[in-house]
């Protein structure tokens, strides 16, 4: 407790510590002793000094973790049990939730077929097609090489995704489809050579067996068997230009007895637009020869711009979606962000829990949170940082160390005097748990060889902090200015010399309290002249009272 010259506390100190005795004995004395004072006494002496605050509170813990569930689902394991300790980053339950693994998978095909799409377009890895910048337009080529036919657009037509832009026909090679009878097809098979005689130019052509189907296919009155044939093309054959084909077998000649007919080329394939755009440039003419990856037509302006702008924020917003999907399917693996102890788990495997449901908390016991209350005549000799000896109720004897974080800066009013919060940091141990009863000692200051004189013989008198010295019988008020105060002993600076002789209690403190009662029970009348403010209510001591 710290300096507290006018309180209750030092009131009742002075009469216990010297009104009672002195009373005692001069009750114990006749009647011949009470016509004359009884003084308690003290020495000043030196010595040493040690103020500290004191309080009591609640442990708490200063990181307090609760676990809650990132997506529904059902627990598939819990890890750990009440009171178990647990590190940081250590696992301490699964989940389990299929749809949040379904919707990943679907996402991700989204993005690959995205990805593929744009690439197509801009002819970029897959990788690359975020990066690619939309202004530098959009070239669309040859897939196969052939020749170019039916080119249907020109520059600056306007082309919408899936526009036609030309057919491309391979007529490198060309395939008819031979229907043979039952007595040609024996003997024949795939990679035998034919010859194909056309009327149209002298000389034949030599082809191959490139598939034989064994089914039977009813015709008229019988049953056919087809045969593909194909040959390279010396540029003279045209898609529906009749010939007579024979096959050449190990048994020997197949002379094949229809007239077969150019069914189609090798390849044809058409060529779409793959954006929007306007055509800045056609590369190629019509009949024109191609290679694969060959530019037709280039795309380009505002329409192009946006398609591919539009194209690369699709893939950036399925990425974005991904990454938040995956993000709840890792926390699915539920691991502890501190290490501490498990206060209390949910239920085990099985149990079903939905997003931000809690499954438990984990409690860090190495550090523990600490709240007092002190009052005002206590507070200003805090600050924060200040060391502190904590002990707890639970544990006898132990001591742990505290520091001080946080003194309020204002106050509440509880029983006449303002109450201020203090909050104070305790290392903790295993041992310790939230909701002890602490007990604080902040240590304030310490003085050493000074003098000291007992804190009832501390009174007021004048507005000024005095004692009354005792010498040869006779007593003197003597002002005094006084150091450190604590709930025993005051420095006194100076005033008093050491081996003086000072009254902390007296008869006359006894007397002076039954006046001050009578007083207060006058009803009529002038009020009794009392001796001036001192030590427990009594006036300065000159070992007499004066009365009217």
């Amino acid at each position: 407790m710290s300096r507290r010259i006018i309180s209750a506390v030092v009131v009742a100190l002075i009469l216990i510590a010297g009104g009672r005795a002195a009373y005692s004995r001069l009750l114990s004395g006749g009647a011949e002793k009470e016509s004359r004072p009884v003084y308690s006494t003290a020495r000043v002496v030196r010595g040493n000094i040690r103020v500290a605050v004191e309080g009591t509170g609640q442990l708490q813990p200063i990181y307090l973790s609760n676990l809650e569930s990132p997506a529904d689902g059902t627990i598939e394991e819990m890890l750990v049990d009440r009171g178990q300790r647990v590190e940081e980053g250590q696992v301490v339950a699964r989940l389990r939730n299929d749809e949040i693994a379904y919707e990943v998978a679907d996402l991700e095909f989204q993005l690959e077929r995205a990805r593929l799409e744009l690439s197509s377009v801009l002819d970029v890895p897959k990788s690359e097609v975020t990066k690619v910048n939309p202004g530098m337009g959009v070239q669309i080529k040859a897939p196969i090489s052939g020749r170019v036919t039916s080119l249907e657009v020109k520059v600056g037509d306007a082309v919408a995704e899936g526009t036609l832009i030309a057919r491309i026909v391979d007529d490198s090679a060309v395939i008819s489809v031979a229907e043979l009878v039952s007595t040609e097809i024996p003997g024949v098979a795939r990679g035998q050579p034919v010859t194909m005689r056309f009327d149209e130019f002298s000389g034949s052509i030599r082809g191959w067996i490139s598939d034989v189907d064994l089914t039977p296919v009813p015709k008229g009155e019988g049953f056919v068997y087809r045969v593909t044939i194909e040959a390279d093309n010396p540029g003279l054959v045209k898609l529906g230009q009749e010939f007579r084909a024979t096959v050449h077998t190990p048994r020997g000649d197949v002379a094949v007895g229809s007239v077969l007919r150019v069914d189609r080329y090798r390849r044809e394939t058409i060529v779409s637009s793959l954006a929007e755009g306007t055509v800045t440039s056609v590369d190629v003419r019509n009949m024109s020869l191609v290679k694969p990856g060959q530019t037709i037509v280039t795309l380009g302006g505002e329409e192009t711009k946006r398609y591919v702008e539009k194209k690369q924020l699709d893939i950036r917003e399925l990425e974005v979606k991904i990454a938040k999907k995956q993000e709840i399917r890792d926390k699915l693996v539920v691991v502890s962000p501190i290490a501490g102890v498990v206060a209390w788990v949910r239920g085990g495997a099985g149990t079903y829990v939905r997003a931000g449901e809690p499954l438990g908390n984990i409690f860090d016991n190495s550090k523990m949170n600490l709240m007092i209350r002190v009052d005002e005549l206590d507070v200003v000799h805090l600050r924060d940082g200040q060391e502190a000896t904590v002990s707890v109720e639970a544990l006898p004897g132990r001591r742990f160390k505290g520091v001080v974080l946080r003194v309020d800066m204002m106050g509440q009013t509880e029983g006449g005097f303002a109450q201020y919060g203090v909050f104070l940091e305790v290392e903790g141990t295993d041992v310790l748990k939230p909701g002890m009863t602490a007990n604080v000692e902040i240590f304030v200051a310490e003085k050493r060889d000074v003098l000291l004189v007992p804190v009832e013989a501390v009174f007021e008198q004048d507005d000024r902090a005095s004692v009354e010295v005792l010498h040869g019988g006779n007593l003197r008020v003597v002002p005094v200015e006084l150091g450190l105060v604590n709930d025993e002993v005051a420095e006194v600076v100076s005033g008093v010399e050491e081996g003086w002789t000072v009254v902390t209690g007296s008869s006359l403190d006894r007397l002076d309290r039954a006046l001050e009662e009578e007083r207060d029970g006058e009803e009529d009348g002038e009020p009794l002249i009392l001796p001036a403010k001192g030590r427990g209510g009594s006036g300065g001591r000159t070992g007499r009272v004066e009365t009217p």
